[in-house]
């Protein structure tokens, strides 16, 4: 149980570094000004849209909480390794002794942490942009905000995986192409299917079943056209979510532990 205890208090304390070292980066609070302010900008943009205005303002704010979210998740998650590595502070920051394995957990959960608090703050000005201009709220935007979090659970798994490489700006490049490529897998897929080459057929297939299915998360389009959305859709996506973000976070583990530094 001791050991339990130990090995517990020993991740909160990375998580809690974690959390202090990414609220005080100031591009967090950068992103954080503008994503607001795209909220916002649809209360100039909705008169002008001839009747479109809800939508919108819907799909503004959801838009907002992707992008910026996904921002700082990468950003911030591709030099969070990087930096405690080059400025020589891994193991001075927390209670030893440490496993590399919950050092780069409580990375992970104090950077997960930070946009949780991200995607709160953000959720509550789209609530009051959505009450200004409609008046009510649907459970189906609550729904979209959701998953918007658990997508960013996955990219923040692979910008910690891509922060094991060692260079910021590479991991960086990496992590923004497998972002977009996340959102193309059922394209590509589709691709290879009316292909007619063996080899294409191959490739797409597999980048389908690697490639993280990011599109799984978004539901933007059902919610701005008032579309219901099952639960049972909901679930799918949060389980896949969370098997693709363990299997990450594993590789992760794998690499970080066979670096030397």
């Amino acid at each position: 149980m001791e050991l339990i205890g130990g090995r517990q208090l020993r991740i909160a304390a990375v998580v809690k570094n974690t959390f202090r070292q990414a609220i005080r980066d100031k591009v967090l609070y950068v992103l954080l000004f503008f994503g607001v302010l795209t909220m916002a900008s649809g209360i100039i943009i909705g008169p002008l849209s001839l009747g479109e205005a809800p939508r919108i303002s819907k799909d503004l704010g959801l838009a907002a909480i992707s992008i910026f979210g996904t921002l700082i998740a990468i950003l911030t998650g591709t030099r969070l390794v990087y930096e405690e590595i080059e400025k020589k502070t891994a193991y001075l920051i927390v209670p030893k002794p440490i496993e590399r394995w919950q050092f780069l957990l409580g990375k992970y959960l104090g950077l997960l942490c930070v946009l949780f608090l991200v995607v709160l703050i953000m959720s509550f000005a789209f609530t009051l942009h959505v009450l200004v201009t409609e008046g009510s709220l649907h459970v189906h935007l609550w729904k979209a905000v959701l998953l918007t979090f658990f997508e960013l659970a996955v990219i923040t798994a692979i910008a910690i995986l891509f922060s094991t490489i060692p260079t910021p700006v590479g991991s960086g490049v990496f992590a923004f192409a497998l972002f977009f490529l996340g959102h193309v897998t059922r394209d590509l897929r589709a691709l290879g299917e009316i292909s007619e080459s063996a080899v294409v057929k191959l490739v797409t297939n597999f980048a389908y079943y690697v490639l993280p299915n990011l599109s799984n998360f978004n539901i933007r389009g059902e919610v701005v056209h008032n579309v219901p959305v099952p639960w049972s859709q909901i679930v799918y996506a949060i389980t896949y979510g969370l098997i693709y973000t363990i299997v990450a976070l594993s590789v992760s583990m794998v690499i970080f532990q066979r670096r030397d530094f």
